[in-house]
């Protein structure tokens, strides 16, 4: 399950330049994910992701911090489909229409990070 780790390292790699670089352009693209996609298929998307991170921690050197990337996307999957007093909807509406710019940016530094992180645990 290397494969796995080495694409979302690539993943969040990319990710997290596209955010930093464009980010007009990220938070449009984050806005017709969040908005046009299934509440439901996107916390399954983030279960499935978890599970698979877990499942292919053993082919990482950091063994116990790709559990914990898996554990943190099972948790946000389940925060998602059971949207515990409409954490969904009010996170979504932050983050695609209050949250600054810079805001943006810091989360592609963070995804930045991990990625390259990622790619070098492998």
């Amino acid at each position: 399950m290397v494969w796995f780790l080495y694409l979302f390292s690539f993943l969040l790699v990319a990710g997290g330049a596209f955010a930093i670089l464009y980010t007009e352009e990220s938070r449009r693209y984050t806005a017709e994910i969040l908005e046009g996609g299934s509440q439901k298929l996107i916390a399954v998307v983030a279960a499935v992701i978890g599970i698979l991170l877990i499942v292919s921690a053993p082919s990482s050197k950091m063994l116990g911090f790709v559990v914990a990337l898996g554990l943190l996307a099972l948790a946000k999957g389940a925060v998602i489909w059971f949207n515990p007093r409409g954490m969904y909807e009010a996170t979504r509406d932050w983050f695609i229409n209050r949250a600054s710019d810079q805001t943006f940016r810091l989360f592609g530094i963070i995804w930045l990070i991990i990625g390259t992180a990622m790619f070098s645990w492998v």
